[in-house]
């Protein structure tokens, strides 16, 4: 641990590990984002004569419906935590 953090109060501590928390799974969220968009370019690919991306458009389905999957999984994950720090600071 480091003197900065030592110096702190516990319930800043929290504060700061919450925010250190959010912050990375905003940018892991954004990241699944943009990876849901692999679908639509794996499908233009095809259209515009790509032949190794002209697969059957329920393959092209199942992977965006994993990302998509993992994408609301981080939204939930996000608001409990976020549900989760409110209510330990109001408690304290």
């Amino acid at each position: 641990m480091s003197k900065k953090k030592r110096k702190l109060p516990k319930r800043d501590r929290e504060a700061v590990e919450y925010h250190a928390r959010e912050q990375r799974l905003k940018r892991m969220r954004t990241t699944v984002g943009f990876l849901a968009l692999i679908p639509l370019a794996g499908q233009l690919a095809c259209d515009a004569g790509a032949v190794p991306f002209c697969v059957p458009w329920s393959w092209y389905m199942a992977i965006w419906a994993a990302v998509f999957g993992a994408f609301v999984g981080l939204s939930i994950r996000l608001i409990r935590e976020r549900r989760r720090f409110e209510a330990q600071s109001r408690a304290s």
